[in-house]
């Protein structure tokens, strides 16, 4: 399953949502909005939402670091390649 993490610079919610993913081992692409418009565009156009992190793992789509739904996630998820 690919796993999505939009983020932002200076976002204390981001930088404690990477840091669960990655300790408990599941992969996951970041998707700056700040430094890829492209991302933002996703963001709020494709997924209508605008909550910073929002993590997008197949068909669900968490917004907010919600520690509870990212404990379901699956370890070494393999994360997409950049388009």
């Amino acid at each position: 399953m690919e796993i999505h993490l939009y983020t932002e610079p200076g976002c204390s919610a981001c930088t404690e949502a990477k840091s669960f993913l990655t300790s408990r081992g599941v992969s996951f692409q970041e998707r700056d909005v700040r430094s890829n418009p492209a991302y933002l565009r996703i963001l709020e156009d494709d997924l209508d939402c605008c909550t910073l992190p929002t993590l997008v793992a197949g068909d669900a789509i968490i917004e907010g670091f919600d520690r509870e739904a990212y404990e379901c996630l699956p370890a070494n998820s393999s994360p997409e390649e950049p388009r």
